[in-house]
């Protein structure tokens, strides 16, 4: 299990979080444990990309979150001309 950081400085998120929607197929789950701070920016990013978030708990300065990957996709694709 890794946290989230590199070097001295927190990793950014969101590409991170992107890169495993992209890479995890519907039904795949992601656990992720960390500061409460992390696991509320994690939380909001999962459920903006509508993953289901099933589990949260948050004890001192320790976060656990569950989530599983839904079969959400886009209605409307962008045209690129």
């Amino acid at each position: 299990m890794t946290k989230l950081w590199c070097g001295f400085y927190r990793c950014q998120l969101a590409p991170v979080l992107a890169e495993v929607d992209r890479i995890a197929r519907p039904g795949g789950k992601l656990i992720v444990r960390d500061e409460p701070s992390a696991i509320e920016e994690v939380e909001n990013l999962l459920k903006s990309l509508h993953w289901e978030v099933h589990l949260i708990f948050s004890k001192d300065q320790e976060g656990l979150l569950s989530a599983q990957k839904g079969e959400w996709r886009p209605q409307t694709y962008a045209a690129f001309t």
